[in-house]
């Protein structure tokens, strides 16, 4: 009874200091309701706000994105986007090597100065340039760039900002694939011909006394097969006193070659190691390194051969490549490209050996012979193939007289489609073709071509390849006259 009695006593008691509190501080209860009420409503407001906000991202950024399917198509959307965030510009980048290079802009006449080039330090989400915030949001291949007055809201646009990123990286990314995909299906009829052509012993061996005669002015070549006992007769002219045979090495041919004089020991051991090389690719050309370097100084002696052959074109490979890799370090492409590179620019024209090199000096040229020269980067194309695992060459020499705009040959690709060796390629031969003489013109000084080429921006190659070729004309030119120096 008696804890029944203390339990009701302490009720009354907790009952009796509730009612003092309600009469006293009944205020107290009316804030906190009021703050419930208030808190409840900036809630509301915050949520119809999120809500309309992101109507608005889905309606402005999302639905317009997703109508996107080729890179190409994002300037537009890109001003969509400087309207809808109240941007000053915004410009996405593709990577090359280790630097992202600016590939389009929404606005081109403002007071940003925006880079032409971004490094891996300058890949700072946010940071103050001048009266601007720039923000910067990347992926692997890609980046965005984007200058505000005022800085972004990033808890609500940074997420959409990085999808358009990822998404134009995969667009970019398919382009260049597709272009590269439609061009040798526009080749295919071609390329597969002169793939049979090139693959048939006969030819091979046709090409290789074509080189021979090149080198030593052979009156007759006779090209026997010890195991049929055949024989094929190669006449370039009157009879000759002097015959020297020479053996294929890994193949059952001879070469006798008759020539005016005998050739001395320096020329037979040259043709020897020649022949050593072209019987090592008669038998197997793969991808093991001594084959792919036996196959390179067969491709040099060739290229060699072709050059002596006119007084217009002497050195021609060596300049194009010291060119090109200059024109390759400012845009700061990796050592392993720049190699590749290199190798390309120096085969750029192998495909001229044959019926093409006799018309290059001519003054003037049919238009069936035209046709002919326009196929000589798939026919060089085709010849560096067995090497291109190793160094991946062949689209440089294929597409290295196309032009950004579209008006090359000998397929007509434009823009993103070309590949940027082959632009670099395409410009530095551009600058030694017109500062070289011709048959059919004088050279231009190096001022000339300079300003020549500063001209050419997006409709021969991309502006940037020029540029990087306009930040040290100066030693590009230097260096050429070393190597004509070298020459004299």
């Amino acid at each position: 009874m008696g804890i029944i009695k203390n339990e009701l006593l302490l009720k009354d008691y907790i009952n009796d200091i509730i009612f003092y509190i309600a009469v006293n501080f009944w205020y107290i209860f009316l804030i906190v309701a009021v703050i419930f009420i208030l808190l409840s409503i900036k809630l509301l407001k915050d949520y119809i706000n999120l809500k309309f906000r992101l109507k608005e991202i889905n309606k402005n950024l999302l639905e317009p994105l997703a109508q996107i399917k080729e890179s190409d198509e994002f300037e537009g959307y890109l001003s969509t986007l400087d309207k809808f965030l109240q941007l000053e510009v915004s410009a996405l980048y593709s990577k090359r090597g280790e630097v992202f290079f600016l590939d389009i802009r929404s606005k081109h006449d403002t007071e940003v100065g925006l880079e032409q080039r971004l490094y891996k330090k300058d890949l700072i989400e946010h940071k103050k340039v001048g009266r601007f915030e720039r923000y910067i949001f990347h992926s692997n291949e890609a980046a965005l760039v984007c200058y505000a007055k005022e800085e972004i809201e990033l808890e609500y646009y940074k997420g959409i900002l990085e999808t358009i990123v990822a998404y134009y990286e995969k667009l970019a990314t398919k382009a260049h694939r597709s272009a590269l995909e439609v061009a040798e299906e526009r080749s295919k009829d071609i390329m597969q011909r002169l793939f049979n052509i090139r693959s048939t012993t006969e030819t091979f061996l046709k090409f290789v006394v074509s080189l021979l005669r090149k080198k030593t002015d052979a009156r007759i070549i006779i090209l026997g097969n010890k195991l049929t006992k055949k024989q094929k007769v190669f006449r370039y002219g009157e009879e000759t006193p002097y015959k020297k045979r020479f053996y294929i090495r890994n193949t059952p041919y001879t070469l006798d070659i008759f020539t005016k004089a005998p050739l001395d020991s320096t020329t037979i051991d040259e043709i020897g190691k020649f022949l050593d090389l072209a019987g090592s690719y008669y038998e197997n050309l793969d991808t093991d390194s001594k084959m792919v370097r036996n196959y390179i100084e067969f491709l040099r002696f060739s290229v060699r051969a072709l050059e002596v052959q006119s007084p217009f074109f002497i050195n021609h490979s060596q300049k194009v490549r010291t060119v090109s890799i200059e024109i390759a370090k400012n845009l700061f492409m990796d050592e392993k490209s720049i190699a590749a590179l290199a190798l390309g620019a120096e085969f750029h024209d192998v495909g001229m050996i044959g019926k093409i090199e006799n018309i290059l000096d001519k003054k003037h040229v049919k238009g069936s012979e035209l046709d002919i020269i326009k196929y000589h980067p798939v026919i060089g194309a085709l010849l560096v193939e067995p090497i291109d695992g190793a160094y991946a060459i062949s689209d440089i020499i294929r597409y290295h007289h196309e032009r950004y705009d579209g008006k090359g040959y000998p397929y007509g690709i434009s823009g993103k489609a070309f590949p940027l060796g082959a632009q670099i390629v395409a410009l530095a031969e551009f600058y030694v073709g017109i500062t070289s003489p011709r048959a059919y013109r004088k050279p231009l000084s190096h001022d000339e071509a300079v300003q020549k080429i500063s001209e050419q921006k997006n409709a021969l190659v991309h502006e940037r390849v020029i540029d990087a070729f306009l930040e040290n004309h100066s030693g590009i030119k230097s260096k050429l006259e070393l190597i004509d120096a070298k020459q004299s």
